[in-house]
Order: structure tokens, then sequence, then C-alpha cells
């Protein structure tokens, strides 16, 4: 009985320690791989809004990952995470952002993912870049044209270890004139909303310490 009571008690300082040392890589680490936009899983809901699936499989999400590099000014997630220092990977969402089939990217129903996809998605994150440290993937998961909308994962995660350590879903607004700038405009303010949610965590997390 002792023997169990003691394992017991060994794994949960061993999950209190993990914790805390993913929080730490989280709010003290200085840089992060920003691993771009992934839309492996994505679905485009509304199909009057979606009329060219192949072009926005192969002409747009190319385009949106690089519109948030080319204009790092107005996407600017070392401002909105708080952090100085950041290296751009987008091997893995180049490689993902290739597995959707054309004839199933648009629906007309509602769409959620699965539990347990979002870690799903981060076990196949073998970056080129790196191989340690803090990574940072928007995981999208809907855009919808009938509510004018897009869901968005912010995950920060282990690169070491692939270790979840801070994973949320955004809802935003879409607007803007033409298809890029229309749906652009979800990445911008997921970037906001979540970089309002991140500040305050963070001072919770130094409060804490």
């Amino acid at each position: 009985m002792r023997k169990i009571l003691l394992s017991t008690i060994l794994m949960f300082l061993c999950l209190v320690v993990q914790a805390q040392s993913g929080r730490k890589l989280l709010f003290e680490s200085s840089k992060f791989v920003w691993c771009g936009l992934d839309y492996s899983n994505v679905k485009c809901i509304g199909s009057e809004g979606f009329n060219e699936p192949y072009e926005i499989k192969y002409k747009y999400f190319n385009a949106w990952n690089h519109l948030v590099l080319n204009e790092a000014d107005k996407y600017d997630l070392q401002k909105a995470y708080y952090k100085e220092g950041q290296v751009t990977d987008l091997s893995v969402v180049d490689r993902r952002n290739d597995i959707p089939e054309v004839d199933e990217l648009v629906i007309n129903d509602s769409y959620m993912f699965e539990k347990g996809k979002i870690q799903e998605i981060i076990n196949d994150y073998d970056l080129e870049k790196a191989d340690q440290g803090l990574g940072l993937v928007y995981v999208v998961e809907s855009l919808n044209k009938y509510r004018q909308s897009a869901v968005i994962y912010v995950v920060f995660f282990d690169i070491a270890s692939k270790e979840i350590l801070w994973a949320r879903s955004y809802t935003t607004e879409a607007r803007g004139f033409g298809f890029r700038n229309y749906w652009a405009r979800t990445i911008y303010n997921t970037i906001k909303a979540s970089g309002d949610d991140f500040k305050i965590e963070k001072k919770r997390y130094k409060k804490g310490k």
C-alpha cells in the first residue's frame, strides 16, 4: 500500500515539475519558432463563398502564410506575445497544407475538430530549423462564410517533447476587400485577441512565481 502511495506521490510531483517547466518555457522564453498557418484539417463552410476550392488550396494557403511574413509590422507576433526573437520555419505547414482534398474542402454543414485533434497535429511537427525551444502555430479549423468568421487555434508547444503548453480557440470576424484580405482579417484579429489573453496569463504567472 505504501509503495502504491509513494509511486502516486512521485508521479504527481513529476507532473507538477513538468507543468512548471512548460510554463517557464512558455512565459520566460524570449524567442520562439513561428511555424505558420496550418490548414491541413480546415473546412470552408458555405459553398457560395468558396467557388474555387482548387485556388484556395494551391494559392491562398500559401498566400496567407506569406502575408504574415511580408507584412510583419501589421501581423506582429513578437509584440503580441512579448517575445524578442522569432525564427520562421514553415517546413511542416508547407507539407501539411497539401493534405486537404480539393473536392472535400468546401462543405455546407457545421464542423468542429474531434477531441485530441490538436495534439495529433502537433505530433507531426518535426521542424527543420529547430529541435528544441518554443514553437507557435495557428491551426485553422474553419472559414465560415455563413457567419463571416474563422475559427483558429493558437498553439504554443514544446518543440522537443511536442507537449502543448498553451492552446486557445478564437472565433474572429472576416472583413475586407478581395478574397485574400477578407479572410486575412481573421488572422489579424486572432493575433490581437490571443495576445491580450497571453498578456493576462503572463502577469498571473509572474505573480505566482
